[in-house]
């Protein structure tokens, strides 16, 4: 019987999603992230996730919405009140499977299903 892996993720976050934050709590290191919108009655929803060799950088690109290749993501951090968390993460498999592994607990409206990593299941800790 085929057991499937489990990665325990250490959750940064959430933040305030805005460039000082960024600058202030996230490292130049690997790992995964994830993009949530705060909803009315409080709670927040995740709307996009995604990984990097170097969080701050990629977090940072994500903001500069007027280079954001991704129309849905941009439209949410111009719009509302985002929140991002992350986790390090430096093996690049381990990374492709914790974002899968988050793409399928919270199938972000914000990602791509096509570009999701072809990646073995794990189990995470998604919070």
């Amino acid at each position: 019987m085929f057991t499937a892996q489990k990665l325990n993720l250490i959750w940064n976050g959430y933040y305030s999603y805005n460039d000082s934050s960024v600058e202030r709590n996230v490292p130049e290191s690997a790992g995964v992230y994830k993009i949530s919108v705060s909803q009315q009655d409080k709670t927040l929803k995740v709307h996009y996730v995604g990984q990097t060799e170097n969080l701050r950088k990629r977090l940072k690109e994500h903001l500069d919405t007027a280079n954001e290749q991704n129309k849905c993501l941009a439209e949410h951090i111009e719009r509302y009140a985002c929140s991002y968390k992350f986790a390090l993460v430096s093996r690049q498999g381990d990374r492709d499977a914790a974002e899968r592994s988050l793409y399928i607990h919270y199938k972000p409206e914000c990602n791509d299903p096509d570009a999701i990593p072809d990646a073995p299941d794990v189990e995470i800790n998604p919070n």
